[in-house]
């Protein structure tokens, strides 16, 4: 399945930008909130890092890059409210949005079964017949 380019489209940056804004929002009212995987973390600390995230550059709030953020799960919430024809697109949506959060050297996902070979099969020869 290819779901789109080995770039970020601008659905998947739109769906971020929604995402970090509401999870700022909710951490306005919940400054303690932590995912999961930090609930031992001191509230000292996890206070501290809710307030300076949305100030600091290159700061994201706790889980962003793993897709595990209040809103992340707001989102999966949406998705499985969604008809069931168009589940599997708003959930690839959303995991390459978490996909393209920060740098990362695997394959976007959709692209795990894309191969070169497969474009090289499509391209035509001079004549218009494929090769």
């Amino acid at each position: 399945m290819n779901a789109g380019g080995p770039l970020p489209s601008s659905a998947e940056r739109e769906l971020n930008k929604r995402l970090l804004v509401e999870h700022f929002a909710h951490l306005e009212g919940q400054p303690d909130w932590a995912p999961s995987a930090l609930r031992r973390w001191p509230r000292a600390v996890v206070r501290l890092h809710n307030r300076l995230s949305p100030r600091l550059p290159m700061t994201h709030p706790l889980g962003w890059i793993e897709g595990t953020t209040w809103a992340d799960d707001e989102e999966r919430g949406r998705i499985d409210g969604l008809p069931d024809d168009e589940q599997e697109s708003a959930r690839t949506l959303h995991e390459r949005a978490v996909f393209f959060r920060v740098i990362r050297t695997g394959s976007a996902p959709g692209w795990a079964d894309w191969k070169p070979e497969d474009d090289e099969a499509d391209e035509t020869d001079d004549r218009g017949e494929a090769g």
